[in-house]
């Protein structure tokens, strides 16, 4: 897990829709660095009293019931990935099916935990049915659990063109309750303008958490 993080922003430059191993291979580079640097430099961010057994760092003893925790690969498949969709009726981007099936990790937001025990937390814990429905899919918090994270997937098939957006998580419940009372059905005009982008795609998204870690 040594490899320099910083090599990874170099690889921005030459997306263009990557084929499903590029994407994986992108995302192992991503979590293969992000790990080493917290490793290295603040390794108490790896740490969790709730670890499951097979994630366990076997190079950290337990201190104080918090462990250090491992990337391990992933066992997710098509098919889970299948079955989340259709519970949750939205359809994944490609580079977000190889973030899943790539590692189980515990990072916490702004990536979102991803344990082998519970392989969706990070995503069902922000996922919201009425971005969803209009054309927003959520996938995790920032870190001060105040703005939830989508892909604006307006622009789908086109990854590169599907930028990271947020939105007040107070002004989107306002949003919904609003329309509820008033019997009004929401529409992604409706969202729009309480969305912040925050990355042009997924994979500058990904290396921001990399440069500014």
């Amino acid at each position: 897990m040594g490899r320099d993080y910083k090599r990874v922003s170099a690889e921005i430059e030459r997306l263009n829709f990557m084929t499903k191993q590029e994407n994986m291979q992108f995302i192992k580079n991503f979590f293969d660095s992000y790990y080493s640097k917290l490793y290295n430099e603040a390794p108490f961010l790896l740490a969790n009293p709730c670890v499951p057994t097979e994630m366990i760092s076997e190079s950290e003893s337990d201190t104080n019931e918090w462990t250090i925790w491992k990337l391990i690969p992933s066992r997710i498949d098509d098919a889970k990935i299948k079955e989340i969709e259709n519970q949750l009726e939205v359809e994944f981007p490609e580079v977000l099916k190889s973030f899943f099936m790539t590692y189980h990790h515990m990072f916490e937001e702004p990536v979102g935990r991803n344990p082998i025990n519970e392989p969706f937390w990070g995503l069902l814990n922000a996922f919201n049915e009425s971005l969803a429905a209009n054309g927003y899919l959520p996938f995790v918090w920032d870190e001060d659990h105040y703005f939830i994270r989508c892909f604006d997937l307006q622009n789908m098939p086109d990854e590169e063109k599907c930028p990271i957006v947020e939105i007040d998580h107070e002004e989107m419940f306002d949003l919904i309750y609003d329309a509820e009372e008033n019997g009004k059905t929401l529409c992604k005009d409706d969202f729009a303008p309480h969305m912040r982008v925050i990355a042009e795609n997924f994979y500058e998204y990904l290396n921001d958490i990399l440069e500014s870690s």
